[in-house]
């Protein structure tokens, strides 16, 4: 229901579960998964066996190279494993357990992406944030990230890095996501090829299917994927399809060079269903947004998104010598992007242009070692985009012409030093160059003009003490820079606010990681203070048009912890492997010095961010190739409004997938089945903030059901 209340502000954990009572079924719940699986855990040895675990992953994220427990700064990795625990459809689930970080869907394939709370300015995609492709940049020079056409039978794994990376990484506030292609390893002498072919169905039409095929030899790795995902979705007007096909691999040219490249092409369309009010969803959550005596409804003007990209990369890096090496990246896209809308219909033909280079120097020896890397990175972006009006999913009338140009420079240097086995400093800084060019055909007076943002010094100091050889104490002070998006400036209405201000804002956090028990019990937990100045805000006019204005800010303290424990591991047993885990996010975030004409929301909880999140499950692994994966998410209510007058309630979600995985000689087999929302629970995974006309809600799926079946060779 929607519930009005004040904000309490204070403590950011004090209260834990006074939204959602039944969160206090989870230290229930992990005690009896912890109960019955420590039976299992009494009747095996100890033996050393090949399952991984996250103490062993390296990360790449701010060149540290380092593991997990030595690298001082708030990182999550999402593995294969990981990826794999859901249906093989979407990153959602898989992303959805990491604390602070929150994925949502307001239809299949309308996906927003935030991390700690960085989505009060995104009705869709990705902002605040910036995404690569291993050293190749994905995020264009208009801020946006097309993160809808990833499939994740192309990804291997996602280094999440929280809070500001400007240091390193350009204009972002709420962190940095890396995604590292799924390719061999190029080691060894012998020439191997495999491949993969999956099949998936399920609930509300669902239907996919992805082959891979990998190829290697001592100098050169090659994947290539092709995947089709359809679903005819649980509401009117939310059919989806979308194709890809990937190419990713790395060569070895001589003895000093080594290149990456990636290329993909993606074809998508989603029909958009359009927001409801707690009453309509209450009546018929199946129903799309109807009709009003002022506006059609979304099925009448057929809404829906039309999305054809294709993507080049290569980067490649050369080694100097022992101490000196440059890795230099350049990507090319270009999109052709279609939108019926209610209100209008827009169109873009996006081309995007990327350049980065590092130069990277390692000295010093043993204990002292110390590594410098420096270089630039340089984005432009030119759209041509045309508004008409919609008639019933035709373009009628032309509105406006616009044609628009974003550029983008940040230069780098970040060093780091390693002290006495026990002590890891990092400290970087960048600084910003960012304007943006339009003309607008339509007018009478069609010149160009041009906006310059300010430049700014973004810094980034962190340092991790290994406190002993399993637990390391780290903390960091950064400074985040974001500015307005074109979709910002430009909003798919047509206005252009070109007084749009970029926002920034300093964080500090300490963290605490941990790794005992031969590495059985991991931990990571964090705590941080965010304030945010500028912050963008959505707002949306009378007819349901959106536009963004600056803010005042926002005061951001939060913390998320991650538990997991490996009750049993041991390769030769009928019980290979059970892991339970659990992760928490709790924010207190409220805006400050928010004021617009009429309205004081200073004070008031920050738009569209649950309080708390807590998730935990559990992952079995049995010899004979059974394995069961479950899951549950519990999430607080949030505010749908500025004013906090209107609240989504909280959910249960309940997540299961159960399987079976064989291989032969040759060839391997798996079968499996799962359930997602098991409790059959009413929820909105995607509102509408700040809606006209009380409109928040995007009903999800209730329980549904999916099955597929994957051989290898």
């Amino acid at each position: 229901m929607e519930i009005p209340e004040k904000h309490s502000s204070g403590i950011f954990f004090k209260p834990l579960i006074y939204d959602c009572p039944d969160m206090k079924k989870m230290p229930g719940l992990i005690l009896l998964l912890i109960a019955v699986s420590q039976s299992f855990a009494q009747q095996t040895v100890p033996h050393t066996d090949s399952i991984p675990t996250m103490s062993e992953v390296i990360i790449r994220g701010y060149e540290s190279q380092r593991r997990l427990l030595e690298t001082p700064a708030s990182v999550s990795v999402v593995t294969t494993r990981d990826l794999q625990r859901f249906s093989n459809t979407t990153l959602l689930p898989s992303l959805n357990i990491i604390p602070g970080v929150r994925m949502e869907e307001r239809s299949p394939g309308s996906y927003r992406l935030s991390i700690r709370g960085s989505l009060l300015r995104s009705p869709f995609g990705v902002r605040n944030v910036k995404v690569y492709w291993n050293d190749i940049p994905f995020t264009d020079a208009g801020g946006n990230s097309y993160f809808n056409l990833i499939d994740q039978a192309g990804v291997q794994q996602l280094e999440i890095l929280k809070g500001p990376g400007g240091s390193l990484y350009g204009a972002n506030t709420g962190g940095v996501i890396i995604m590292h292609t799924n390719k061999p390893e190029l080691q060894g002498d012998n020439r191997q090829s495999s491949g993969r072919i999956q099949l998936t169905g399920g609930s509300y039409g669902l239907l996919g299917e992805n082959a891979q095929w990998k190829f290697k030899n001592p100098t050169l790795s090659s994947t290539l994927t092709q995947s089709h995902l359809q679903s005819d979705g649980y509401r009117d007007n939310t059919r989806m399809r979308r194709d890809i096909l990937q190419w990713n691999g790395s060569a070895l040219l001589g003895e000093k060079n080594k290149l990456n490249w990636i290329a993909s092409y993606a074809d998508m369309f989603y029909q958009t269903p359009g927001g409801l009010t707690l009453q309509q969803m209450q009546e018929n959550p199946e129903q799309s947004r109807p009709a009003t005596p002022v506006l059609p409804g979304a099925r009448d003007q057929k809404a829906a998104i039309y999305n054809k990209t294709i993507l080049a990369g290569i980067s490649n890096q050369h080694d100097f010598n022992e101490r000196w090496s440059n890795v230099t990246s350049v990507m090319m896209s270009y999109t052709y992007f279609k939108n019926p809308f209610i209100t209008n219909y827009e169109t873009r033909a996006e081309s995007n242009t990327g350049l980065r280079s590092k130069m990277v120097y390692e000295g010093g020896k043993g204990i002292h070692h110390f590594k410098v890397s420096g270089g630039a990175e340089w984005l432009y972006n030119y759209s041509v985009i045309n508004n008409y009006g919609n008639r019933q999913g035709n373009r009628d009338t032309v509105q406006y012409k616009d044609r628009i140009s974003a550029a983008q420079v940040y230069p780098f240097v970040q060093g780091e030093w390693g002290i006495a086995k026990r002590i890891y400093i990092q400290a970087g800084v960048s600084t910003n160059f960012s304007n943006y060019r339009y003309r607008r055909l339509t007018d009478a007076d069609n010149s160009r003009k041009t906006k310059t943002l300010n430049a700014q010094v973004l810094p980034r100091f962190a340092a991790l003490f290994r406190l002993s050889n399993t637990l390391s104490l780290y903390t960091s002070a950064s400074k985040g820079f974001s500015p307005p998006t074109l979709a910002e400036i430009r909003p798919s209405e047509g206005s252009i606010h070109s007084n749009l201000q970029p926002e920034y804002g300093w964080n500090r956090e300490v963290g605490l990681k941990g790794n005992f028990i031969r590495g059985r019990l991991q931990f990571d937990v964090t705590a941080y203070r965010f304030q945010l100045q500028d912050a963008i805000v959505r707002r949306v006019t009378d007819m349901g048009a959106e536009y963004f204005v600056n803010a005042g800010g926002t005061r951001q303290w939060g913390m998320e912890a991650y538990l997991e424990y490996m009750l049993v591991r041991n390769a030769t047993a009928a019980i290979r492997s059970i892991k339970v885990w659990g992760s928490g996010t709790f924010n207190d975030f409220s805006f400050w010095d928010y004021k617009t004409a009429n309205d004081d929301f200073s004070g008031k909880a920050l738009t569209g961010v649950a309080r708390q999140i807590i998730c935990s499950g559990v992952d079995l692994l049995t010899s004979p190739g059974l394995y069961l994966n479950a899951s549950l998410n519990l999430t607080s209510r949030l505010p749908l409004n500025d004013a906090n007058s209107m609240y989504a309630p909280g959910y249960e979600l309940l997540q299961g997938k159960l399987g079976w995985k064989k291989e032969f000689n040759a060839w391997s087999l798996e079968l499996f089945a799962g359930t997602d929302n098991a409790l059959n629970q009413l929820y909105s995974l995607g509102n509408d903030i700040n809606a006209v006309g009380n409109r928040y809600y995007n009903p999800a799926p209730l329980r549904n059901y999916y099955g597929g079946i994957t051989i290898g060779f």
